[in-house]
């Protein structure tokens, strides 16, 4: 019997490209090329292929229900642009002429050996889990936990104000101590580390992804490997196929990584370097970085490979020494991936009525130290978004990515700057601004547009319609 779920959710209730349950369309898919496979594909019998994910030049990765385990995963189809095309209603791949065939086939068994090297490493922590590989439709698949959140790079460009160093020291530090594991047990080299492929769990967790560069080698004893590369992140040995790589390179790309997640500038690519440019030291950018994690940094950044930091395990030493000057608290190790990150943790918004600050002090004799105003996204393909707000500070809501503080991608019925929103701390209320075309609706009425509306906590509000649904309310923290 053919299944007919949301290529999002899996739920039923999905009829006329639209579902009733979370809000999908399918037009929110129109971007991706016409190559991958159609939202309701079954492979192996078993996975049922919802929405993409991503789309690169030598793959396509696919949100799927796996039917025999009743979850959701993720799976990677192997398919090179331009050199293989896919027919409307076919699931099998063909490839665009005879003279494919050979590079077909070698990015077909890099494919595999990513896939393999992945298995070989599901034991660490910080590696994404592979839980199956198979060939079907002429091409290969694997399939790997699927992970809700935004990598690095996201992070750091939506954030509004510089990432705490805490919590970006802790997340290096993760990625860090895997990779060394990694280099010692398996002497696979990832040479692939950087912002867009760290990537950050809703719950906290740090996953090291895209292993489709990596090689095993002797560290720093075999030459002759591919020129693979990011420019940004890599270090000079990469730019050639005759130079060592070894553990040293990946130490190069995650510095280079750690300094671009906490300032949110590259360092120089190293051509540049070697010609003469230069980055701008930790330690001489005011950002409260300890002076001993900017010579860490800067000693792993180091040209010559005989001269810089050799292995994971040293890198982690001398940041780890020095991780304790850090100003900042950050007591969860990983910032949330949101557009508007705070030095403080994000506690998760709770629906419905909040705590009564006094009851609590009075019968529990707790204190309250602290109070965290929150947005959440209620329903809708972004349910589940939420953001602390700073009091007293205007926060702009809506799709645009250079305009809005707190952005959702849909639906596309949210004006590019739907609304205002304001924690006013001294009255313990929020304040709500429409600015929309279609509108922001409370209690069922409409709000004129232009005029603040003052409200406690917790209050519902809905946008366009009941396309989405936000909340306004506060968590408190005690001691």
């Amino acid at each position: 019997m053919k299944l007919e779920l949301c290529p999002n959710c899996f739920e039923s209730g999905y009829q006329n490209g639209s579902c009733s349950r979370c809000g999908y369309k399918s037009a929110y898919g129109e971007k991706y090329g016409k190559r991958s496979l159609a939202a309701g594909t079954m492979l192996k019998q078993r996975y049922y292929i919802g929405r993409v994910l991503g789309e690169g030049g030598f793959g396509i990765t696919y949100k799927v229900f796996d039917t025999k385990k009743n979850i959701t995963c993720a799976v990677k189809e192997y398919a090179p642009n331009g050199l293989c095309i896919r027919e409307p209603d076919s699931c099998r791949l063909e490839l665009t002429s005879q003279e494919s065939d050979g590079p077909y086939m070698a990015g077909l068994a890099r494919f595999l050996e990513e896939s393999q090297i992945l298995s070989r490493l599901e034991q660490i922590p910080s590696v994404v889990d592979i839980t199956d590989t198979f060939q079907e439709n002429n091409t290969a698949y694997f399939v790997m936990e699927y992970l809700n959140g935004a990598d690095l790079r996201q992070i750091v460009k939506a954030s509004k104000q510089r990432i705490p160093v805490n919590q970006i020291t802790d997340v290096i530090l993760q990625v860090a101590v895997s990779m060394d594991v990694i280099h010692t047990k398996t002497k696979i080299i990832h040479r692939d580390i950087s912002p867009e492929n760290i990537y950050i769990t809703r719950d906290g967790k740090v996953k090291l992804i895209d292993f489709g560069s990596a090689k095993r080698t002797e560290t720093g004893m075999k030459k002759g490997l591919s020129v693979v590369l990011k420019p940004k992140f890599a270090p000079p040995e990469q730019f050639s196929s005759e130079m060592v790589q070894g553990s040293f390179t990946d130490v190069y790309s995650l510095a280079s990584t750690y300094y671009y997640a906490l300032t949110g500038i590259h360092v120089p690519p190293a051509p540049d370097r070697l010609a003469g440019k230069d980055y701008v030291p930790l330690k001489q950018m005011n950002l409260g970085v300890p002076e001993k994690i900017s010579d860490a940094v800067d000693h792993a950044l180091v040209l010559n490979v005989r001269q810089r930091t050799p292995s994971m395990q040293v890198f982690i030493g001398e940041i780890a020494s020095a991780k304790s000057l850090v100003s900042q608290p950050a007591p969860k190790p990983v910032p949330k991936p949101v557009p508007k990150p705070v030095p403080r943790p994000v506690p998760k918004p709770v629906a419905g009525k909040p705590e009564n600050p006094a009851k609590v002090l009075v019968g529990n004799r707790k204190k309250v130290v602290a109070e965290f105003p929150y947005v959440a996204v209620l329903n809708g393909v972004e349910a589940g978004k939420n953001w602390v707000l700073p009091p007293n500070q205007t926060m702009t809501f809506g799709r645009s990515m250079t305009e809005a503080h707190l952005r959702v991608q849909y639906p596309e019925d949210i004006s590019r700057v739907h609304c205002k929103i304001t924690y006013l701390a001294d009255l313990k209320k929020f304040s709500i601004r429409d600015l929309s075309v279609n509108g922001v609706f409370f209690k069922g009425k409409r709000l004129q547009r232009d005029v603040d509306y003052q409200v406690k906590p917790p209050a519902k509000f809905s946008l366009s319609g009941s396309s989405c649904i936000i909340e306004l309310g506060v968590k408190y923290e005690y001691r």
